[in-house]
């Protein structure tokens, strides 16, 4: 048990570690548009062995961050799920924690979140094995990152934002992440993401609204989404 506390005090001084000095020196990244055509294959190839010994680093540093990462998405749910960018977020980011989706964060925050992660991964390189990703490879997450980012919701659009289920939406959906735009998804579509996100609230220690919360959320982001695709 007393070395069980130990290790655990060990990873916790790490993460700590890494927090501080990216906060003291990561810079942003440079934002980038769209993902590089060439030589995607040699990018993608590079690395690909490190991810078999990372399955035990990712269990561990997930249950330790359990109160602040979500329990992660489906590969296959990804955006663009074969291409480069998302190839690069499961070869990277699954080397500490489950797979996160684009839309944790909107486009202007990413740069700041990968810095920091970045940041992470060279640190912990030489103690753990872990690999960060060379600038190209960098270059081209970032920019896979904001193309699928969350779309922040533009208030003054939505003036019905300041009655129950819009305080409602705006309570709830705020403790995670930047407040959608409700057009993100159709009306068709909403019902399931809403009940995705009750799963992470819960998995993250958040609170979930009430039956008839939920379906005030539901009622106002479906009166607002997208038209059906």
């Amino acid at each position: 048990m007393g070395e069980d506390i130990m290790q655990i005090g060990k990873w916790a001084s790490i993460l700590a570690l890494g927090t501080a000095v990216a906060t003291c020196l990561a810079a942003p990244i440079a934002a980038s548009a769209g993902e590089l055509a060439s030589s995607e294959r040699t990018i993608l190839a590079d690395g690909m062995g490190m991810m078999g010994g990372m399955g035990m680093h990712r269990n561990m540093m997930q249950q330790m961050m359990g109160g602040v990462l979500p329990p992660g998405i489906d590969p296959a749910r990804l955006p663009e799920s074969d291409s480069s960018g998302a190839h690069l977020l499961k070869q990277f980011c699954m080397q500490c924690h489950n797979l996160p989706g684009p839309g944790m964060h909107t486009a202007s925050e990413w740069p700041h979140v990968l810095g920091r992660m970045n940041m992470r991964m060279q640190m912990m390189g030489g103690m753990m094995g872990f690999v960060a990703p060379d600038p190209v490879q960098l270059k081209i997450l970032l920019g896979y990152l904001q193309r699928h980012a969350q779309k922040p919701i533009d208030a003054a659009t939505y003036p019905d934002l300041d009655t129950p289920p819009g305080r409602a939406f705006s309570t709830t959906c705020m403790q995670c992440h930047a407040l959608p735009d409700p057009k993100q998804h159709t009306a068709q579509e909403w019902p399931a993401v809403v009940a995705r996100m009750h799963g992470n609230m819960a998995a993250m220690g958040k609170n979930i609204p009430d039956e008839t919360t939920t379906d005030e959320i539901v009622e106002f982001l479906q009166r607002h989404g997208a038209a059906q695709k």
